[in-house]
């Protein structure tokens, strides 16, 4: 890309945020640095989830969280921080494992949960992917004394301005293998519909 004032520059990734739910695609959109200014540090967004088609919790929450990275996309520009987007539909047990997914939906920022303290309810809809109509139950949020079904977007502007601004104190984690399952999730997944919890991909 050339820029329009002549100066050299050179070519620093950036997440798109387009909230097409493409499984974690990234995107080619690119932010231009000029020569001798620091490259921007960056914070990683996950969104994990087992459905982004019909839970009533996921759906919700997936949309609200790229509402919230565009609202705060102007800030993190100002303070030179990169915020890149990925969203995880977990599609077997094996790989719920491996990502150490404890509810869904989950989001977390550099590795870590914004929410640690995990609390759940009945997910209708969620049942609704089993063969048996099993019990389903799915994360729900917890703001300023309310209970949501979907995380508010007030808490997730939040939790993103907070990483944005402690970018210094908040390192990349990478969450550690479950070696057995949370019995909601093994319980989901044991009795899951052929082709149930599939996003766009």
């Amino acid at each position: 890309m050339s820029s329009s004032s002549g100066a050299n520059t050179s070519q620093a990734p950036r997440a798109c945020g387009c909230g097409s739910g493409c499984c974690g695609s990234s995107a080619d959109a690119t932010i231009e640095v000029p020569v001798g200014q620091t490259r921007p540090k960056s914070i990683e967004v996950e969104l994990l989830v087992i459905d982004l088609e019909t839970c009533a919790r996921c759906v919700p929450t997936g949309d609200q969280l790229r509402k919230a990275i565009e609202v705060v996309r102007p800030a993190a520009d100002a303070m030179n921080v990169a915020v890149n987007y990925l969203e995880t539909i977990v599609q077997t047990p094996e790989e719920a494992r491996e990502l150490a997914l404890l509810s869904s939906p989950t989001i977390r920022v550099n590795g870590h949960d914004i929410q640690q303290d995990i609390r759940e309810s009945e997910c209708e809809s969620c049942g609704d992917l089993t063969e048996n109509n099993v019990k389903v139950d799915c994360r729900e949020w917890h703001y300023r004394g309310e209970v949501y079904s979907a995380a508010p977007l007030p808490l997730l502007v939040e939790s993103l301005m907070n990483a944005i601004t402690r970018i210094d104190d908040m390192p990349f984690a990478t969450p550690e293998p479950l070696q057995a399952l949370p019995a909601n999730l093994a319980t989901y997944f044991d009795n899951r519909k052929a082709g149930g919890g599939l996003g766009c991909c």
